[in-house]
C-alpha cells in the first residue's frame, strides 16, 4: 500500500540550503550545505543531483520566518518546478519544523520555544505545545 506520492522538500530560509526526496514515507536522498548567501547558486544543482533529478508530485517549501532572500529563492524554485512538473506546492513553517524536531526525542515534553536567527541580525521566537503540535502565542 502506498503512503503517498514522491515529495521534494526544500529548505532555504536559514543559512543552510537543504533538499530531501521522500517516497512512501521513506527518505530516498538528501543534501545539506551551510551556504550563508549562496542559496540561488546551490539549490537547483542540489535538486538535480537527487534521484530522478528530484522530480516529485508534491513540493514542500520552507516559507520562513528566516532570510527573506533565502525564502524567495526556495519559493521561486518550487513554483518553477511545480509548473514544469504539474506538481502541487505547499509551504511549511521553519519554526514548526524545528519544534517537531525538538519534541521528537522527548514525547513527555509539553511545550517549548523555538528561536531562529534571521537575516540582518533579526531573531524569531514562537512557543509550541506538543500534543498535538500547535503554536502557542504570536511570533515574536
Amino acid at each position: 500500500m502506498s503512503i503517498g506520492p514522491r515529495i521534494l522538500v526544500i529548505e532555504t530560509a536559514t543559512a543552510a540550503c537543504s533538499v530531501a526526496l521522500l517516497e512512501d514515507g521513506i527518505l530516498l536522498a538528501q543534501a545539506h550545505e551551510v551556504v550563508g548567501r549562496g542559496h540561488a547558486e546551490r539549490l537547483v544543482p542540489m535538486i538535480a543531483d537527487l534521484p530522478g533529478q528530484g522530480r516529485a508530485a508534491r513540493i514542500l517549501v520552507d516559507v520562513g520566518p528566516g532570510s527573506f532572500t533565502g525564502v524567495r529563492v526556495g519559493l521561486a524554485a518550487a513554483r518553477g518546478l511545480a509548473i514544469g512538473w504539474s506538481a502541487e506546492v505547499q509551504g511549511y513553517s521553519s519554526l514548526a519544523l524545528l519544534a517537531a524536531a525538538g519534541f521528537a526525542p522527548d514525547p513527555a515534553l509539553a511545550a517549548l520555544a523555538v528561536v531562529l536567527e534571521g537575516g540582518h541580525g533579526e531573531g524569531f521566537m514562537k512557543g509550541f505545545a506538543s500534543s498535538p503540535l500547535a503554536e502557542d502565542g504570536p511570533l515574536r
